[in-house]
């Protein structure tokens, strides 16, 4: 008789007498899922199968994918870490793809810098007492329930390095300036005017969050704080700040992740140019996977080599959160 059914038959309470034997991982998940595994199996089949068929085969596909050479409509030819070589020393791709993890890098922080702060000024003001303060919230909201496109092909409008653009149209009937700006098409200019439509399309998430963060605060603290003389700088440090930090960081993470591998404003807007300075990773993965040479060995592997850096995040993002569920 195995250990495993000694086991079972000398003191498992999921045990029978006279029950035949079972492996060791059964009896391990008899007690993970408890006396009704077997209908906790039915129930868990689903979700089980919506992962395995849309989360973990993709990805697992993407991470053999990158470890080959692959056109579209072509088979694939194993190349080991070919595509990593040419992505850290090559010359063509790999000089790209270095220029975009820099554009990624300045990107996501000026975003996140600007969301931080617009976002966090936001929810300050909404959350006092002022006439009208619901309608206000709902128009502050709006950006975050405009459709990406629609969003974006307005602010390609607006953008426009001719007269019809409306800021160069303001600008020119202001006395601004005489000439037209290529705020798209500038080198200098593109990655910042992107940023700032970004910026405009995501603050209100920000402000959202931090918003219901400021509003768990007990209006007592601050009272308490009031009577004991604390100024407005002294109760933002010592009350709110200390009130909303676990919402701030967990909305950062959250923030940045979706803001790294997010392209819809960049496509829209410029497509990666001028000469490439808004080209982000992601970006330059779907070009050099999908839309251009339909490299799709390649393209996944620039789409994965980020991942272990998001891996960290989402797991200091979901122990975050599991720990707010367990207070």
């Amino acid at each position: 008789m195995t250990q495993g059914s000694q086991t079972f038959s000398t003191g498992s309470p999921l045990a029978a007498p006279g029950q035949p034997a079972s492996s060791s991982t059964t009896i391990a998940l008899r007690r993970a899922l408890g006396r009704d595994w077997l209908t906790a199996w039915i129930f868990l089949a689903p979700c089980m199968i919506v992962i395995i068929g849309l989360i973990a085969y993709p990805f697992f596909s993407a991470i053999l994918l990158s470890f080959q050479a692959k056109l579209v409509g072509s088979p694939a030819t194993w190349v080991g870490l070919a595509n990593y070589q040419e992505l850290l020393f090559g010359r063509d791709v790999g000089g790209v793809f270095r220029q975009s993890v820099v554009v990624s890098i300045l990107f996501v922080t000026a975003a996140q810098g600007m969301k931080l702060f617009l976002g966090f000024g936001m929810a300050l003001l909404l959350n006092e007492n002022f006439p009208y303060r619901m309608l206000v919230r709902g128009i502050f909201f709006i950006p975050w329930a405009v459709p990406t496109l629609i969003a974006g092909l307005t602010w390609k409008w607006m953008y426009d390095g001719t007269q019809v653009g409306l800021l160069n149209m303001l600008a020119l009937r202001l006395g601004l300036t005489s000439d037209l700006i290529q705020w798209l098409g500038n080198y200098n200019m593109a990655l910042w005017s992107v940023t700032v439509a970004v910026v405009w399309a995501s603050t209100p998430f920000w402000s959202m969050m931090l918003l219901a963060g400021l509003q768990a605060i007990p209006s007592e603290q601050y009272e308490a704080a009031e009577i004991d003389g604390a100024d407005v700088f002294q109760r933002f440090w010592m009350i709110t700040l200390p009130g909303v930090m676990n919402v701030l960081i967990i909305t950062f993470m959250l923030s940045t992740i979706w803001t790294a591998n997010s392209i819809n404003f960049v496509y829209v807007l410029t497509g990666g140019g001028p000469a490439n300075a808004t080209m982000i990773f992601p970006l330059l993965a779907y070009q050099i996977g999908v839309a251009g040479a339909q490299r799709l060995g390649m393209g996944a592997t620039i789409s994965l080599f980020f991942f272990p850096v998001f891996l960290v995040m989402i797991y200091f993002l979901t122990k975050r959160m599991l720990a707010e569920e367990e207070k």
